[in-house]
């Protein structure tokens, strides 16, 4: 008494449709959640008190590069830039190889502490740091002023 039909098959596709809406929708509550995942973390950064010991000038070791905005130039200058290196007026590629030269001397080293004025560009800054890179200076102290009131 069972009844069969003669002319059906089993249908060997999956209907995507719906795995589609679904998968839109994720995308979507991921693009909308995305971007306030960036600024949503709240640090309690250390006060001044807290850091680390600061470098002795007599320090074995130890250089000093200077930065003031009158040497630094302005912001997209594309000459060239003056540092002061232990007192030494010098252009980048001299203080990159000066550098090299004093960390050889202290078998790897030598420690480098940058006193920037707070109104120096960001830029000069950077081509200092890039300079300590190739030199393979790891040490760098960066001296702040902790007499905020």
């Amino acid at each position: 008494m069972r009844r069969h039909r003669r002319g059906a098959k089993p249908v060997a596709e999956i209907n995507l449709t719906s795995l589609l809406d679904v998968t839109f929708v994720l995308l979507i509550a991921f693009m909308i959640t995305a971007p306030s995942l960036k600024s949503g973390v709240e640090i309690d950064l250390p006060t001044m008190t807290q850091g680390a010991a600061e470098l002795t000038s007599d320090q074995p070791d130890l250089a000093t590069i200077s930065i003031s905005k009158a040497m630094a130039g302005a912001a997209g200058q594309t000459g060239p830039r003056s540092f002061e290196l232990d007192g030494e007026l010098l252009e980048l590629n001299e203080l990159e190889t000066r550098l090299v030269t004093r960390n050889k001397a202290a078998a790897g080293k030598l420690g480098v502490e940058i006193n920037a004025d707070g109104d120096v560009h960001y830029e000069a800054f950077v081509q200092v740091v890039g300079a300590l890179r190739r030199a393979g200076i790891e040490g760098v102290a960066l001296p702040v002023d902790t007499t905020v009131p």
